[in-house]
């Protein structure tokens, strides 16, 4: 099941009834910018997958109680947000930063309205990396998730170094073109920075 073939009220009810496909449907829609979301708070990658997955599960217990895709969305980014709230004040030796963040969680939703903002603008993103031509795909994900040099890029795919650069301008092009087009001018600059900060997290 996929949440682009079916309607909202299909998944939901399939997701209620345990249905494994609604279940991943919402997963893979749902835990990239979570993760972002979470790691953004506490700064740990490792800890902020843990957190998302625990998110998940208790996600799969209440799951009689959401009606919408929306609500699910709202539980899932609050108990994020909660569980990162914990991990910071269970932290032994809490830093100047630590306190600051905690702070905030606590005392600004502005901030933590930002963060989902942010969070959910890379999914845009992420998604439309997955529609760039196969090379130009490639050569992005080689530069930006292996973190290969463009050299060895281009003796890992045999080719020339100037078709590495050509392509990697061309695909970060084309995300700029892609959220252009989605009426979200005013951020497209700060889409793609976030994104290359973002890219080297996963």
């Amino acid at each position: 099941m996929d949440t682009n073939e079916f309607s909202n009220q299909d998944l939901i009810a399939a997701f209620k009834k345990g249905d494994q496909e609604a279940i991943n449907s919402i997963y893979r829609n749902n835990f990239r910018q979570l993760c972002y979301f979470a790691r953004g708070l506490i700064n740990n990658k490792e800890e902020a997958e843990d957190i998302v997955v625990e998110t998940f599960i208790k996600l799969l217990r209440k799951r009689n109680d959401f009606d919408t895709l929306t609500n699910i969305q709202g539980f899932l980014y609050t108990a994020t947000r909660n569980a990162c709230l914990d991990f910071l004040k269970h932290v032994q030796r809490k830093t100047a930063s630590h306190k600051e963040i905690i702070y905030l969680m606590e005392k600004d939703e502005d901030f933590i309205q930002s963060k989902i903002v942010k969070a959910e603008l890379l999914k845009l993103i992420l998604d439309e990396v997955e529609h760039l031509p196969v090379i130009r795909k490639k050569i992005f994900k080689l530069i930006f998730v292996e973190e290969l040099s463009t050299a060895e890029i281009a003796e890992k795919l045999n080719i020339t170094v100037d078709t590495v650069r050509v392509q990697k301008a061309r695909a970060l092009h084309s995300i700029r073109t892609a959220v252009l087009k989605k009426g979200l001018l005013s951020f497209a600059g700060h889409f793609i920075a976030t994104f290359l900060f973002f890219i080297h997290l996963l």
